[in-house]
């Protein structure tokens, strides 16, 4: 098979490592669909894979829920509601061709009903939710969260946390005071991206030598920070260098062997030749010296042929040291810090988003209500417009920044839900 003949780590080959964590949380999204009324986010920005789940939840409902009914969606930007109600009215193998709006929604919720008292549960699997128009995203919450219960269906949002802000605004009262579980997906430890590689190898059709050391596996886990997108991407390049110096090394060798080939018998025609004309010259003390003479062409060929390409990366000590340095804090009360100030922070720290929002006024008038310091802000695109999002704190350690979120005034925590991440997210935000 060739070295190239196919990438473990494409996420097209529909593979899934599921850690205890993962695991977990699978079957509490499984019980939680079949248990409770509730809507749920699956909260995780991109790389880590929420695709992935939505896909193994999709197997997962295949053999072991028949009676649900699934229907996903991908999100995009430009999707009214209309047409949102009629891919799902298509689904169900609904006509529905030209209704108005409110045609649309009572058909959907009669179908909802009728589909409910034969036994079935209808679940909505929607990805990159955050991306939905919000006249859309709402009327995918009111089908969750509206009207009689047997007119419901399950709601499952796979999106990135940013949505939390959308769901904060005055558009979104509904889920203000309602059950919404919120939960994320967690990145892979050291030796749980080393487990990862192993299982995409083995699961795989690739069969030839892999570059995975453990010093190769220190440096993709430092590099991507136990992201799977990120992995995916670092231990592909990997791979495909590696592949590529093999092929390399392979046909050196064999242009060797067949420049070397000619001479060898060129000098075998030569001996015979003296072998016959001079008999008297191969007695049994010089044989012994043209033996040895083979024997050691012999080893330094088979030498050259076992050599094989090592991948020796270089790691650095740089973000190590960093890592273990506390960040020191000058706390200036009311005063925002900016994006100069968010590049200069340690990658791995953690802090505290709070608030976005498409008017950075409003995060200001914000700040100086909750009186927050030691906060920052900077400015991303959601839905093609700009979007201000409001930081909270600097935290070494994750434990530490779960600490801090737990001790934010109850209120502010209801009405915004803060979440955390890593400055490292952040900047890739900047970029």
């Amino acid at each position: 098979m060739s070295i190239h003949s196919e990438n473990p780590f494409n996420s097209r080959l529909q593979k899934y490592y599921l850690t205890p964590e993962l695991s977990q949380r699978v079957n509490l999204i499984c019980h939680l669909i079949q248990n409770s009324e509730q809507l749920l986010l699956i909260l995780a920005e991109s790389g880590y894979g929420k695709t992935a789940l939505l896909n193994q939840l999709q197997k997962i409902a295949e053999t072991q829920h028949e009676h649900w009914w699934t229907y996903k969606h991908t999100s995009t930007p430009a999707i009214s509601p209309e047409t949102f109600a009629s891919k799902i009215l298509t689904a169900f193998n609904v006509r529905h061709d030209g209704k108005p709006m409110q045609a649309l929604q009572d058909s959907l919720r009669n179908h909802i009903a009728a589909t409910r008292y034969n036994g079935q549960l209808p679940v909505l699997f929607i990805d990159d939710a955050h991306k939905l128009p919000l006249a859309t995203l709402k009327f995918v919450i009111e089908l969750a969260m509206q009207g009689e219960p047997l007119t419901r269906m399950r709601v499952v949002l796979f999106c990135e946390p940013q949505i939390s802000s959308i769901l904060a605004t005055p558009e979104f009262e509904i889920v203000h005071d309602t059950l919404v579980h919120n939960l994320d997906i967690p990145a892979l430890s050291k030796t749980q991206v080393r487990d990862y590689l192993q299982f995409y190898i083995k699961n795989s059709g690739y069969r030839n030598t892999h570059p995975f050391t453990s010093e190769v596996i220190k440096k993709i886990y430092k590099e991507s920070e136990g992201v799977p997108g990120e992995i995916n991407q670092n231990a592909g390049q990997i791979l495909h260098q590696f592949g590529e110096q093999h092929l390399t090394q392979t046909s050196l060798s064999y242009s060797k062997l067949l420049w070397g080939l000619p001479i060898v018998i060129v000098l075998i025609i030569i001996a015979g030749f003296i072998y016959l004309e001079y008999p008297n010259l191969f007695d049994k003390q010089s044989a012994p010296v043209v033996v040895a003479d083979i024997k050691t062409n012999e080893n330094l060929s088979e030498h050259a042929e076992a050599n094989e390409p090592v991948v020796v990366p270089t790691i650095t000590t740089t973000d190590a040291v960093e890592a273990t340095l506390p960040t020191p804090e000058v706390v200036q009360p009311l005063s925002i810090k900016n994006e100069t100030w968010l590049k200069k922070q340690n990658s791995k720290h953690y802090t505290l988003q709070v608030l976005g929002a498409y008017d950075k006024t409003v995060l200001h008038k914000f700040s100086e209500q909750h009186k927050l310091d030691n906060i920052a802000m900077y400015k991303t695109y959601f839905q093609g417009k700009s979007w201000y999002v409001l930081l909270y704190g600097n935290y070494p350690s994750y434990s530490q920044a779960t600490t801090a979120l737990a001790k934010l005034p109850e209120p502010l925590r209801k009405s915004t839900k803060p979440w955390i991440r890593t400055f490292g997210s952040i900047k890739k935000r900047l970029k």
